[in-house]
């Protein structure tokens, strides 16, 4: 898998997701069965926005330079590993009472692709003469 695959792949979740919470976040909510007064309404508009100005960042650096494409893997990795730290805690807290698996699901899958092509996909090519 490629950086540039992972980058697109992960803009388009990000803006899918980031859309639905900024467009209908009673809706996004209701489909982890968490609460949806008026202060978590804001705040997942809020994170839908934040998350849409992710993808569309992960997205437009698809055709970056390899460096800059390492750097913004080694920041996406970092957060996807902390978005599975907090649909970790989520899960086990009962705040997210349904379908949870799935944002575990998607955020270890993202940290593990982050550390397939930062990590472990340099080291497999052949060295440079």
């Amino acid at each position: 898998m490629s950086t540039k695959l992972l980058l697109v792949i992960n803009a388009i979740v990000l803006v899918a997701f980031g859309l639905f919470l900024l467009v209908a976040p009673g809706a996004a909510l209701a489909q982890f069965r968490m609460d949806a007064r008026a202060t978590e309404l804001f705040l997942a508009r809020a994170l839908g926005a934040t998350l849409t100005s992710m993808g569309l960042v992960l997205f437009f650096a698809r055709d970056a330079d390899e460096s800059a494409q390492k750097f913004l893997g080694m920041a996406a990795l970092a957060g996807a590993v902390l978005a599975l730290l907090v649909a970790l805690i989520g899960v086990a807290g009962g705040v997210v009472r349904s379908n949870g698996w799935i944002a575990i699901v998607v955020a270890l899958l993202f940290a593990l692709g982050y550390v397939f092509v930062v990590f472990v996909q340099p080291r497999m090519q052949p060295p440079q003469e």
